[in-house]
């Protein structure tokens, strides 16, 4: 992957010829509108022979446009930034002590800067020590009364009427360029050098007269933690770990703020990095425009990211056709805070070949006659999409954090790994018991459950199931029933084209008993606008033995109600249920007869009679 970075980065610097060192390596302090605002000391005096005194302190609206004014780039989270431009953390006063004036002792005795520029710098310092309580005071009257999401403290330098910032001072842009060279080379937490001359560079794979050890730019990789470091736990020979030299660690350094821009997208209240592998030359650019005008799309204003059908899986389905070109690595993660960077699941080497045959199956799944429903406000009710897995594995105060289980499952559906049907199916019966016990209507979650396995089942993915290769297209489109006569061969119909689902006498049969229960059901509601007959149900945490034993139930109340139709449906019942056989070895688990049961109820409809005279 960091290869892929280093691409992005290469890629970036071909489009932008004009791009320097110094530009790669500096930050945009206005993160992306975090930082609003800028607090300019302002230091002046009359020529270079005299000392600064402090004038005031200039509020200004930041923005990217002053990113080379400020030069800055962010350093340790105890110890200062690389220049004398600082985010404010919690106190004003204490970024102005800890990052500001801290700088310039820290860095007055760089041995890159000339006596001349020592001597500029120390002049400085000087004023901000001598002028520091009357500063800190007019920083906290103007925090006080400025709304800001985030402020930035910088300096300002009035000389012979002539303002500048620091990015104009060569000596401290030079902090930039200087300190992030040698901070691949040498570490100042562990005090020891990491390099070596003459090696091959693990990116571009030649030889180079220096390569370092200490570029961790990804982080995700780290030199302080067992296992990252070559020759055991020995710092100084982390360079054998992943050898870097200067080239690639701009080109990293460059692909980096790509990926930070351009390749980070939201998938269902998670974030990731979609990464392009390019094989080869073919298709290069067209691939990461792509992406890259997806972004930017998304990005300019929510009105045009509700334009994008899916646009937390848009940009995935985007990448389908480009003949296998380049891999992809969708690298899930999560930011805690500042500076900690989790890797939560990892998806490497998906070729457009996979996403294509995903997208396939979700067209297919897409057009079964049971999900296309009339629409809703123009927009079709069911479209698989892994909007309907976070369905069951959500994240929430009611229900918990699943991120981990959703997140495995995506990672399995993308390499084509097998998904355990138990673990599925338990989840799925959680949403629907919840909706059942609470008296709701469980409709939605039983059939976006049955999408969801169904889906699975064409990717031949559920452990227990062998796959869909049995289904019709022309099944999809419609599924009715018009005669009496035709009742049992529709019915079984409808269990071959699901056959490894509905594969056994004993699951056909708890189907069919849900669908008579809920026309019983039915009945009751219009009869007395109450529905009693749910009390034997049990909470839908029914055993085999109480499934069984709702037949003779239904049929004692449809003979109350001296209802006497549904005449092949019972019949059917009852020879499905003698097939099975003994019901100890049916090998069902409560969660999965119920839901098969529920499922039967949530579509009854299907298995009602059409009257061929409607008005009949």
């Amino acid at each position: 992957m960091i290869n892929a970075i280093a691409e992005l980065g290469r890629y970036a610097k071909e489009q932008d010829p004009q791009m320097t060192d110094f530009d790669i390596w500096l930050e945009d302090s206005y993160d992306g509108g975090k930082y609003d605002i800028v607090f300019f000391i302002v230091l002046e005096r009359a020529d270079d022979t005299k000392e600064w005194g402090y004038k005031k302190i200039d509020v200004h609206e930041n923005g990217s446009h002053l990113k080379d004014n400020l030069v800055y780039k962010r350093g340790t989270s105890r110890g200062t930034d690389k220049t004398p431009t600082a985010k404010v953390a919690k106190s004003i006063s204490g970024t102005f002590k800890q990052k500001v004036m801290a700088w310039f002792v820290s860095n007055k005795d760089a041995e890159f800067l000339e006596p001349p520029e020592k001597e500029y710098l120390d002049k400085i310092h000087s004023a901000l020590i001598q002028n520091e309580e009357r500063i800190i005071g007019d920083l906290e009257d103007q925090h006080k009364l400025t709304e800001a999401k985030g402020v930035v403290l910088s300096l300002q330098l009035i000389e012979n009427e002539n303002k500048k910032y620091i990015g104009d001072i060569p000596s401290i842009a030079a902090f930039i360029i200087q300190e992030s060279k040698a901070s691949y080379k040498f570490s100042k937490t562990f005090k020891k050098y990491s390099y070596s001359t003459d090696k091959v560079c693990s990116i571009c794979n030649d030889f180079k007269k220096e390569v370092f050890g200490y570029f961790t730019s990804l982080g995700f990789y780290t030199v302080d933690k067992p296992g990252m470091v070559a020759g055991g736990f020995l710092q100084d020979q982390s360079w054998k770990n992943y050898p870097v030299c200067l080239e690639c660690a701009l080109d990293i350094e460059t692909g980096i703020k790509e990926k930070e821009n351009y390749f980070d997208f939201r998938f269902y209240g998670c974030r990731y990095y979609l990464i392009p592998r390019l094989i080869h030359n073919i298709g290069r650019s067209e691939i990461i425009d792509t992406i890259k005008e997806y972004n930017q799309k998304l990005a300019v204003s929510d009105e045009a990211r509700h334009t994008v059908l899916n646009p937390e899986e848009d940009v995935i389905w985007l990448l389908r056709d480009n003949q296998n070109h380049a891999q992809f690595t969708l690298l899930f993660y999560d930011k805690p805070q500042k500076g900690v960077f989790r890797i939560v699941e990892n998806i490497e080497e998906v070729l457009p070949s996979r996403i294509k045959r995903l997208y396939d199956a979700k067209s297919l799944i897409d057009e079964i006659f049971i999900f296309k429903l009339p629409q809703k406000d123009g927009k079709r009710i069911f479209r698989f999409s892994f909007g309907v897995l976070r369905l069951f594995f959500p994240r929430d105060k009611a229900r918990g954090n699943h991120d981990k289980d959703f997140l495995q499952i995506v990672h399995k559906v993308f390499a084509g790994m097998p998904i355990q049907w138990d673990f599925l199916i338990s989840q799925i019966m959680i949403a629907v018991r919840n909706r059942f016990a609470n008296a709701e209507n469980e409709w939605f979650q039983v059939l976006s459950g049955f999408m969801m396995i169904s889906y699975f089942y064409e990717l031949g993915l559920l452990n227990d199931f062998e796959g869909a290769s049995k289904m019709a297209t022309e099944f999809y489109n419609s599924f009715e029933i018009r005669k009496e006569d035709d009742y049992e061969g529709k019915v079984v119909e409808f269990f071959i084209q699901f056959e490894d689902f509905f594969g056994t006498h004993a699951k056909k049969a708890i189907f069919l008993t849900g669908v008579l229960t809920k026309l019983l059901l039915n009945i009751q509601q219009a009869t007395r606008e109450s529905t009693p007959f749910r009390s034997q149900l049990k909470g839908l945490k029914m055993d085999s033995a109480d499934i069984q034993g709702l037949l003779p139930k239904i049929e004692d109340k449809l003979a109350q109600y001296k209802h006497f139709g549904y005449k092949n449906l019972r019949i059917m019942i009852s020879q499905e249920f003698l097939s099975a056989g003994d019901d100890q070895k049916w090998s069902l688990t409560i969660d999965e007869m119920n839901y098969i049961f529920v499922l039967g109820m949530n579509l009854s409809d299907y298995f009602k009679v059409k009257k061929e005279d409607e008005e009949d």
